[in-house]
């Protein structure tokens, strides 16, 4: 298989850590999606990261897999052990909204990044503020959702954990004057837990440079 990434991405982490976790050999090619050299229209119709690009005939291999939350779902089909996602219904559910809350405060913030990289005589006030909302108050549920100790669903690692654990580095490493740990406390804890994993420590978030034209 191949993986089309960006090395800061939440959303491809979750999925090259479920590569990990589930012991599923790769290649990763690691693009800047807003870039004019990026390689993800050739893949995804959308432009986005991550995709996955399973193995199969031919010199591009299989069809390719794209959006994260599909793919985990994709990878949960066709190698379900060990398993990312609660059998339990009810519980599956349950790490389906921490995952929903964690991409929400990602997908707020790359929108209040770029508002932020206008000149400030164009930049909008209330979509600032609208995004910091979202941001806080989607960091809020987070914090009521995650367990002082332990893993967030069902006493046991997976999705909840990923997409909670891959929103807060996130924000750590795109956001730093944004002191959300004190505020957060339990949060900050299972950030802190979920880095003693390879899976997590394999797959550290690191910036990317994005092109002036771009911003």
């Amino acid at each position: 298989m191949k993986l089309i990434s960006a090395s800061p991405s939440p959303y491809a982490r979750k999925v090259r850590i479920v590569l990990h976790e589930k012991g599923i050999p790769f290649d990763l090619e690691t693009t800047v999606p807003w870039n004019a050299d990026t390689v993800t229209g050739r893949h995804n119709p959308l432009e986005k990261i991550p995709i996955l690009i399973p193995d199969g005939p031919g010199p591009q291999g299989g069809e390719p897999v794209f959006e994260s939350s599909y793919i985990l779902e994709w990878l949960e089909v066709h190698h379900p052990h060990p398993p990312m996602m609660p059998a339990d219904p009810v519980e599956r559910l349950a790490a389906r909204r921490l995952e929903v809350v964690g991409d929400g405060v990602c997908d707020a913030f790359v929108l209040y990044f770029f508002e932020m990289k206008r000149t400030p005589e164009h930049r909008s006030a209330a979509w600032i503020d609208r995004q910091l909302r979202k941001i806080k108050g989607g960091l809020a549920e987070l914090e009521r959702l995650v367990p002082e100790n332990g893993f967030c669903v069902g006493g046991r690692f997976g999705l909840a954990d990923i997409a909670a654990g891959c929103t807060a580095d996130y924000l750590t490493l795109r956001y730093p004057e944004f002191a959300w740990q004190p505020g957060h406390p339990k949060l900050a804890a299972l950030r802190l837990r979920l880095l003693d994993r390879p899976s997590f420590q394999m797959t550290a978030p690191t910036a990317q440079q994005i092109e002036p034209a771009v911003i």
